[in-house]
């Protein structure tokens, strides 16, 4: 909400105002260094006879200092001032520092802030976060706001909203949270001790968009204040990089006969650096007679270059006003621009509404892109950013065969990676416009462009410029096929073949010509020459296959290379050019249970589309046909284990370019594999019963076989008997549907356990752990209250009352009034017959006093127990001489 201000200005404290906080914000700016000017704003109830001409801050290095007010600004309709204080302070170096700034007291009477104190005995602190790093780039410099943290206005059983209108001039992006108001040196207030959310009180619902800064509360249903605090955290490059907290107070009221205004929702915009915005924004009033302002607020208001420009209108509703921005490169930034318009009646009491949009500038397509091939690289080049002065440079995407990309004008969260684009390259500054792309080019497959421009740090990249697309020129020949026609260790054969160049310079290159073939095992690497053509005095006259006998194609691919020679220049034999190098498909099987899991790999200059695989149960076959997959690994499936099966894959590809053979057909190698029951069983779920009173843990688990397997024969129980101990199995069961084990550690039942499922006799695959379940002992230790050592065979000796479990042992020692000791043991069944331990003679009747450490046997270990207590000996006709 706007309201009208009265603005005194401060040289020297004239006279006492009244204050207490209603909401305040410490904000911050960089002049130089690490020298900042820090901007202390708070809002006090003026007729308060409390007044801070002068308030502490917290530098969040050690350093303190006093700052006096310069201005108050009185807030009319409301018993509010706002009042402004600043000071400079000069870091030393980098860090991240916590400025804070408190004062004793809030204003009195906040509903949810006190607990069961009245809020003018609570503090009232602001704080805010500044980060010094070489990192950051340029300084931060903290949020502004729109509007000052006075008091807002909501009615009764009414929508609320409120904006804090934060403006972020380095253009960093804003995240709102709302948080718990800070307390004295700027500690938060206790949630649900003394604050609460306001509508914990309040009632109705409330909410913060952290992307807008919204902050509505639905149908506040209690008058009185209440207040909230909103936390503004700026982000650059992902990273959070400081923050203002900005606490702010609500007054709900009754009786409102008047409804706020509201303004037409707008949509938010993007625009190209260098265009013109210009729409018109409406405000509208139910209540018949009421005047509406509509004013605006955000940094395209005050950008310093062609800033926009929105005239604030007074008038009957409806009112409308223009808002216009002459956009220019100067204004591309990473995040969106902020706008807050806000419509206020004269109603009473006076109601507001805002409207939050966003703004994105973006920067201009790159133009004129152009791709030309020369030799074995693409050279690109296209026509400087229209925003040169701010752009950084550029980035060049690559496509095999191109994708269309949508033509959005926005591009919002645009990834080429969707069109197949994926980066090759980048270069610095706006001046430099060529490119050549040198790496992993190949003849036969068309190749397409796009360019970025980039600006604020990286951050930011235009929309892609229009494509260029162009393939290498086919003056060399081009492979296309490497396939196993046997599969052998030693008699193994290829089949190669490629096509002769259809661009080559006949006249600079005249024949005789010749191909030579070379080898190389694995995928990558012919350099064995294998295989001479006959020369020939033209190219169409050319053999252009070549079947390689006698190899290994059993046990690794096997590539190839074809180079033409002719004569050049008069030199004959001189080499022309070459094939890319081109691989088989090479096949790879994994046995497992009931099934083979087939994988390949290959490396070749055309781009594979898809794969059959055909399966023979004997490595000569028939084969058939048993599906297509664009994946490089197929799983076969319901096989029977111990059974071979045989395979092999024929793979379908292309060049990108037209009018090259197609499609390219080749086959991998055969192998064969036998499915093999190499996978556990899943693990049993597995629940506990002790039984303290027997000393015994009954386990109780699930069949896997009836859920999620089919061969668990057997089963395995686990046991430490400590938490964090070494688990040993301490039995197994013979039958899958044996699934409940008793168990007792002498005595003890302290233990965590789990069970393992394992499967048939031959393969003996153990499923992993499954649950634990843990229990713990029930230790049971007391003593009597008193023992007649007289010798009658009843109740001679001092012991503890039977049974006592679970205790490992025990350290006791008994006392006479006077505190001397009369007996010790660490015998658990103590035994004490009335001797004085160190005399040897009887005790006399009376009152014993005993200390005993009972170290019981626990989950957790050896737990010691502390029992104190007192009991009486009595003997008959006993005189005794006291105790």
């Amino acid at each position: 909400m706007k309201q009208l201000c009265i603005i005194f200005f401060l040289f020297t404290p004239i006279l006492t105002m009244a204050t207490h906080n209603r909401g305040g914000e410490i904000t911050y700016t960089h002049l130089f260094g690490t020298t900042y000017e820090f901007t202390i704003t708070t809002c006090t109830k003026t007729s308060s006879p409390a007044d801070r001409p002068e308030l502490e801050i917290q530098f969040g290095d050690g350093d303190l200092d006093t700052v006096e007010r310069l201005s108050i600004s009185l807030i009319p309709g409301y018993d509010a001032q706002k009042n402004i204080y600043v000071i400079t302070h000069t870091y030393v170096g980098s860090g991240t520092f916590q400025i804070c700034v408190s004062d004793p007291n809030r204003n009195g009477g906040i509903i949810n802030i006190g607990g069961s104190l009245d809020s003018d005995n609570v503090a009232f602190s602001i704080q805010s976060q500044l980060v010094i790093s070489p990192f950051l780039g340029a300084p931060n410099n903290s949020v502004t706001f729109g509007d000052c943290p006075c008091p807002e206005y909501a009615c009764v059983n009414f929508a609320y909203c409120y904006n804090p209108e934060a403006i972020d001039s380095d253009g960093d992006s804003l995240g709102y949270e709302l948080v718990v108001p800070l307390d004295d040196n700027c500690a938060p207030l206790f949630l649900g001790v003394n604050y609460t959310y306001p509508n914990t009180l309040g009632g109705g619902a409330i909410s913060l968009n952290p992307a807008t800064g919204d902050f509505c509360w639905n149908n506040p249903g209690l008058v009185g204040e209440f207040n909230i605090a909103i936390k503004i955290t700026e982000y650059r490059n992902g990273n959070a990089i400081g923050y203002v907290i900005r606490d702010i107070q609500i007054t709900v009221i009754s009786g409102c006969d008047n409804v706020p205004p509201e303004i037409t929702p707008l949509p938010d915009l993007c625009v190209v650096a260098g265009e013109n915005i210009a729409f018109n924004v409406l405000a509208t009033d139910v209540d018949a007679g009421d005047n509406v302002t509509i004013e605006a607020s955000g940094l395209p208001l005050s950008v310093s270059s062609s800033p926009a420009i929105f005239n604030s209108v007074t008038g009957p509703a409806p009112q409308t006003s223009i808002f216009s921005w002459n956009t220019n490169c100067s204004h591309i930034r990473f995040s969106d621009y902020q706008l807050f318009f806000t419509a206020e009646d004269n109603g009473l009491p006076e109601l507001s509404s805002t409207q939050t949009m966003n703004i994105s500038v973006i920067p201009p397509r790159i133009t004129g892109l152009s791709a030309s091939p020369l030799g074995n690289t693409v050279t690109l080049s296209w026509d400087p950013s229209d925003c040169a002065t701010v752009c950084e440079g550029y980035n060049i995407y690559r496509s095999v065969g191109g994708s269309a990309i949508p033509n959005d004008p926005c591009c919002y969260n645009l990834d080429l990676s969707t069109y197949n684009y994926q980066l090759i390259g980048a270069v610095s500054g706006s001046g430099t416009t060529s490119f050549i792309d040198n790496t992993g080019l190949t003849i036969g497959n068309q190749y397409c462009y796009v360019v970025t421009s980039i600006f604020e740090n990286n951050q930011l990249e235009s929309c892609p410029s229009d494509s260029a697309c162009t393939s290498l020129l086919q003056d060399v020949p081009i492979i296309t096929h490497v396939s196993v026609l046997e599969t052998d260790v030693s008699s193994g054969i290829d089949s190669i073949r490629w096509v002769n160049p259809t661009e080559l310079d006949t006249l600079l290159v005249p024949g005789p010509y010749h191909y030579k073939v070379f080898h190389g095992t694995g995928f990558t690497g012919a350099t064995t020459l294998v295989h001479t053509t006959s020369s020939v005095s033209s190219l169409s006259l050319l053999d252009t296959f070549f079947v390689h006998n006698s190899i290994n194609t059993v046990t690794d691919a096997n590539n190839y290379r074809v180079d033409l020679f002719a004569t050049i220049n008069g030199v004959p034999d001189s080499l022309v050019g070459g094939t890319n190098f081109a691989s088989s498909v090479f096949l790879s099987t994994t046995p497992n249970d009931n099934r083979i899991t087939l994988s390949w790999v290959e490396q070749v200059p055309w781009i594979n589309s898809s794969f059959d695989v055909f399966r023979s149960e004997t490595f000569s076959g028939p084969f058939v046909f048993l599906g297509s997959t664009t994946n490089d690994f197929y799983i076969d499936s319901n096989l029977y284990n111990g059974k071979e099966y045989c395979y092999y894959v024929e793979s379908t590809g292309s060049y990108s370019v037209p009018g090259i053979v197609s499609p390219l057909l080749n086959l991998s190698q055969k192998t064969c594999d036998i499915p093999v029951d190499l996978t556990p069983p899943c693990s049993p779920t597995v629940s506990i019963t002790p039984d303290c009173a027997n000393e015994l843990s009954t386990l109780v688990w699930n069949n896997p076989n009836n859920s999620c397997a089919d061969d668990v024969t057997s089963y395995t129980i686990y046991y430490t008997d400590t938490i964090g101990g070494t688990y040993t199995a301490i039995g197994t069961t013979t039958s899958a549907l044996d699934t409940t084990f008793e168990f007792s550690n002498n005595g003890s039942i302290a233990g965590c356990y789990y069970v393992t499922a394992t499967d048939s006799i031959q393969y003996s695959n153990e499923s992993d752990s499954g649950n634990v379940v843990c229990v713990d002992n029930c230790p049971i230790y007391f003593l009597p209250n008193v023992f007649t050592p007289n010798s009658d065979g009843q109740n001679d000796f001092f012991i503890p009352i039977l049974p006592y479990k679970y205790i490992q042992d025990i350290d006791i020692q008994i006392f006479n009034r006077w505190g001397q000791v009369v007996y010790a043991t660490t015998d658990p069944m103590i035994r004490w017959d009335g001797t004085v331990q160190e005399s040897g003679g009887p005790a006399p009747d009376g009152v014993y006093y005993y200390v005993c450490i009972v170290n019981s046997i626990r989950l957790a270990g050896i737990v010691p127990i502390e029992l104190s207590g007192v009991f009486h000996l009595f003997r008959t006709n006993s005189t005794g001489n006291g105790n």
